[in-house]
């Protein structure tokens, strides 16, 4: 169950926060050690993709306890790792012997009704599998792949699969392991990641359902609706970074991307038309740093984000920040602006040098992520001209996830109001 407590206000980065110690245990982040702990033998081998889900089998609208997730993982020795519960885990190193042992995989996908797809790369097939609450049983491979390096699920029994090497993502039934080609009047170049949202998921406000595949070896994001048209492209050389690169990705509540950048030890958040809106990180074992992350996963509705790392893991909150906050005169009032890198209820008061609320702007309004405006008519609460002098925006912002309920972005920016 996900803790309720007073949001505590932040001035540092706010994008991606650590859930607080009450609720990971104390183990935000997992490596070797911890794995060795809670799987006895196992030892982590160049950890890779991962998903989570909240399966159906197991979802009860009326409990209380909707962060319990189910994660499938793997690692480039050949094991698929998954949990059983919150404290229960299991490896599964050889899908059978009808089926053969794994190869360096490079991806998992899982589906609420349990659907597991495993790219298996080294063996140029995907496999497929069922979670039945106890354990991975194996369904089948499927043949025919050249590099097949990730895969996502789409809804109703469907999976789309990069194949890198052969320049293709392809669409694959669960149920025949038919396959069918994904893009409509478009072509892909070494494509290395695919995120979907799934057919009659529930998403936030406004959010479409569109699918998002990087390709060019991580330097091209794109987002197709559903049917395979082209919705938007970025590439990375566009973001205000260098060398940046989309390695693995995922999609929020309300279709923004997040993508793990391996090489600069960062992420980068774009909305879902691919306009950028953060990106943040550096390598270290901090908050808000990461080890060369590998693979990225978020439960959509609460908000939970598990990043794998060169060896292991952490686990992070959908948080949201404020930047590019801007105040300029303009035709008798205060213009300002911000961009927000979430969907967020936000909160806009000017305060006076004793940081005393002179004028409520916005109190708690919903504005999703990007660019933001308003302004201020140099007025008191009641409609009084204010002196002359320095003032003090403030801005609050809180997630609609789970976050909210422990974190708080707070900034403040000084200006100076001059009489019209």
């Amino acid at each position: 169950m996900l803790p309720l407590a007073p949001p505590v206000a932040s001035a540092g980065p706010g994008t991606l926060v650590a859930p607080p110690r009450a609720h990971t245990f104390g183990l935000r982040r997992i490596t070797g050690r911890e794995i060795a702990l809670f799987l006895p033998g196992q030892r982590l081998q160049d950890p890779a993709g991962l998903d989570v889900v909240r399966l159906e089998a197991t979802d009860d609208p009326g409990a209380r306890d909707d962060d319990e997730v189910t994660i499938v993982a793997v690692d480039r020795g050949g094991r698929v790792f998954t949990n059983f519960g919150l404290l229960h885990a299991t490896a599964l190193s050889d899908a059978g012997t009808a089926l053969g042992p794994f190869r360096e995989p490079t991806d998992a996908a899982i589906d609420r009704d349990g659907r597991v797809v495993v790219t298996d790369t080294g063996n140029r097939r995907v496999v497929l599998l069922r979670h039945d609450g106890e354990r991975l049983v194996p369904v089948r491979a499927v043949d025919g792949f050249e590099s097949p390096v990730s895969v996502a699920a789409d809804g109703a029994a469907g999976f789309l699969v990069c194949d890198r090497a052969a320049g293709r993502v392809w669409r694959l039934d669960f149920e025949t392991g038919a396959r069918t080609s994904f893009g409509l009047e478009v072509s892909f170049d070494e494509p290395v990641a695919v995120a979907s949202t799934l057919r009659g998921e529930r998403l936030g406000s406004g959010a479409p359902a569109h699918v998002v595949i990087a390709d060019r070896g991580g330097r091209r994001l794109r987002s197709f609706r559903p049917d395979g048209t082209l919705r938007a492209s970025r590439e990375a050389a566009s973001l205000d970074v260098s060398d940046a690169s989309f390695d693995a990705i995922d999609l929020d509540y309300y279709g923004n991307v997040l993508a793990v950048d391996r090489a600069g030890n960062r992420v980068h958040k774009l909305r879902d038309d691919l306009y950028p809106l953060d990106t943040f990180g550096e390598r270290g074992k901090r908050e808000g740093e990461f080890l060369s992350p590998r693979g990225i996963a978020i439960h959509r509705r609460l908000g939970q984000v598990f990043v794998t790392e060169e060896d292991g893991g952490q686990y992070l909150w959908v948080g949201t920040d404020v930047r590019d906050v801007t105040l300029r005169p303009a035709d008798r009032v205060m213009a300002l602006a911000y961009t927000l890198t979430e969907a967020s209820d936000v909160t806009l008061r000017i305060l006076d040098e004793n940081q005393d609320e002179v004028a409520l702007l916005l109190k708690d309004q919903r504005q999703g992520a990007g660019p933001q405006r308003g302004s201020w008519d140099g007025t008191d609460a009641v409609g009084r001209s204010v002196a002359p002098g320095e003032y003090v925006l403030e801005v609050r912002a809180r997630a609609t996830y789970a976050s909210r309920t422990s974190f708080e972005k707070r900034l403040l920016r000084a200006f100076r109001w001059a009489r019209p």
